[in-house]
């Protein structure tokens, strides 16, 4: 178990930068909060100061001979400033609380908004969701980057406020026990930034490990992994990989413990030596320099006070590293720029000009990281209201060229035109109004099945368009199994009275989802991979009537499948190989004859020889 070898990068914005950052927002979102946390600052100052003069107050009273009167108004005006100020910083403290939250709620939120708007690209690979993990840290708990600048601005400005005031007095001593102070905690500053670098340093071992243990976390509590893990008794795995991984967790942590373990016997040491400096002065000044009891008690106290004032402002400053290390993982994923146009765009094609007419020119994309092209020298047109099947063997890069097509990936080189417009031109939230499509992942909305179909308000939904997708999609057979039909609740995890859909109930939901949008481009990527070939093949009969007024794109593993399409294109190692109607490239006796005779002799009845699937 070693580190991993990453390159340190100088972080973009400094520690003042960050803090000012920080507290410009929050000045932004919540004055009240701001004020309140700058009223602290003088009362957290003034507390300790009059419970160090109380005793000299005390004392020279005794020594004096004041009447108890006297006496009484000499130790009572500090201690009723004592009650009174504490009672206004403790009703402070109790009002910030909640507010706090909410401050780091904000950040929460402006992290949930980018996850959503940003391009699809930004975070689809490694390094985009180890930018997501490790901005998700900064707003985890009350004690995360987000929330903490609050009580550490307080802390850092109260200390500073309590040094120089204390300062100023103890210098009366002697200027050099201020200059030795000083220098103690100067040391301590650089201690503490060294551990903070390494830390920060060591996130980039930990965020990917904490990855790893949300998902266990996440899936030993699912319900659709619940029947695998039992059968398969995958528990073992579960258990075994969350205990390596903590292991690792641990073995990371140890190293930032162990350094601060250093960190802190360096400071006890410094502490040491600047309390025998200091208190054996002041002893000395008593005992051979007349010093008044009454002062010695109040020095006394005020050495003991600046020095933790001092170290106050060594540890602020560290924390204040920390932070802005943290909120420099934060802005470097809230400011990840996006490729795609979001700004005004080219008007979409008119109605008159549907359906759309696609042509893509010399495409090429490779991943982020990857040294070989994904896809390589595409050159295909696709007419209005045509049929295209993209067939080939898994890693061909059809899904790739789809997510090209449909505005989730931008072309490393080359262009893709909608009815003669560059892709680019068009602003992208309009432009994904195009496209009605179906990926083999699915996802499923804890809301009724005709709101996960339509995806708008209940009010607005058009219940004879829905029952149309329902059954065109072939999933009102299910729906009319159902106790509350298309009102009832998916997601079991978070409605007790929801169901679960089987895998081949779920892609049907999604066709009809596709089909309630009707945009001018339909993608079907494996959208009846859970079907059986009977099945599949009845939908792809509808779908060839359906289609006629859209211009539409299917995946497919099972060539069969494809053959009511108007051309079929075969992309092999990112490039197309084959293209034409099914006749024509059986004709032609290439790959996609070997593949398809290969997958046809899986559907012949052994008996009769006939073929079932495949007509």
């Amino acid at each position: 178990m070693t580190d991993t070898n990453i390159e340190v990068k100088k972080p973009k914005y400094s520690t003042w930068q960050n803090t000012c950052y920080l507290l410009n927002n929050i000045w932004k979102w919540d004055k009240l909060l701001f004020l309140l946390s700058a009223v602290q600052i003088p009362i957290t100052v003034a507390v300790p100061l009059l419970g160090i003069y109380l005793p000299k107050a005390l004392i020279d009273s005794v020594v004096e001979g004041v009447s108890v009167n006297q006496l009484m108004i000499n130790i009572g005006m500090p201690i009723l400033g004592i009650i009174i100020l504490k009672t206004i910083l403790e009703t402070i403290i109790n009002r910030t609380i909640g507010k706090k939250i909410i401050h780091r709620m904000k950040y929460v939120n402006l992290l949930m908004d980018k996850q959503l708007d940003t391009d699809f690209e930004n975070i689809d690979d490694s390094e985009g969701q180890q930018k997501f993990m490790k901005a998700n840290m900064t707003t985890s708990g009350d004690n995360s980057g987000t929330e903490a600048i609050i009580g550490v601005s307080i802390e850092l400005f109260s200390n500073i406020l309590g040094f120089v005031l204390y300062a100023g007095i103890i210098s009366t001593i002697h200027p050099l026990i201020v200059a030795f102070i000083i220098l103690s905690a100067v040391i301590n500053y650089f201690m503490g930034r060294y551990v903070n670098n390494y830390e920060h340093k060591n996130k980039d071992n930990l965020a990917p490990i904490e990855k790893k243990l949300r998902y266990i976390r996440f899936k030993t509590g699912d319900f659709k992994s619940a029947k695998d893990m039992r059968l398969y008794n995958m528990s073992l795995w579960f258990q075994g990989m969350y205990d390596k991984l903590l292991k690792e967790k641990i073995y990371f942590e140890k190293k930032n413990i162990s350094r601060k373990y250093f960190s802190n016997i360096i400071d006890g040491l410094l502490l040491l030596i600047r309390d025998v400096i200091t208190y054996g002065f002041l002893i000395y000044s008593v005992l051979y320099k007349n010093m008044p009891i009454g002062d010695f008690v109040l020095y006394f106290g005020i050495v003991a006070e600046i020095s933790i004032w001092l170290s106050g402002i060594v540890k602020n400053l560290n924390e204040l590293n920390s932070i802005s290390l943290e909120i420099n993982d934060l802005r470097d994923y809230l400011e990840m720029k996006d490729k795609m146009n979001k700004g005004l765009g080219v008007a979409l094609p008119k109605t008159y000009e549907l359906p759309c007419d696609i042509e893509l020119k010399n495409l090429y994309y490779k991943y982020p990281g990857a040294k070989d092209y994904t896809i390589k020298d595409i050159n295909l047109h696709i007419k209005k209201a045509e049929k295209l099947a993209l067939v080939g063997l898994n890693g061909a890069g059809k899904t790739t060229l789809v997510k090209l097509i449909c505005g989730l990936y931008t072309p490393t080189k080359g262009e893709i035109y909608i009815n003669g417009v560059e892709s680019s031109y068009y602003n992208r939230d309009e432009y994904y109004t195009l496209f009605s499509i179906v990926f083999q992942d699915t996802y499923l909305l804890p809301i009724s099945i005709e709101k996960n179909i339509a995806l708008v308000p209940e009010e607005v939904i058009d219940d004879e368009k829905m029952d149309g997708v329902l059954n065109m999609s072939g999933f009102m057979e299910k729906v009319r199994t159902l106790p509350k039909g298309k009102n009832t609740l998916l997601v079991k995890s978070v409605f007790d009275d929801a169901i679960e859909l089987s895998g081949g109930e779920t892609q049907k939901l999604m066709l009809a989802r596709a089909l309630y949008k009707d945009a001018p481009i339909i993608i079907l990527d494996e959208p009846t991979a859970a079907l059986d070939p009977i099945a599949e093949n009845e939908i792809y009969q509808k779908y060839n009537e359906l289609m006629k007024k859209h211009t539409s794109i299917f995946i497919s593993h099972r060539l069969s499948s494809t053959r009511f399409c108007d051309r079929i294109v075969f992309i092999d190692d990112g490039r197309i190989v084959e293209e034409g109607d099914h006749y024509n490239l059986m004709e032609k006796g290439g790959k996609y004859k070997k593949i398809y005779d290969m997958q046809s002799h899986y559907y012949k009845d052994n008996v009769g020889g006939e073929e079932y699937a495949s007509e």
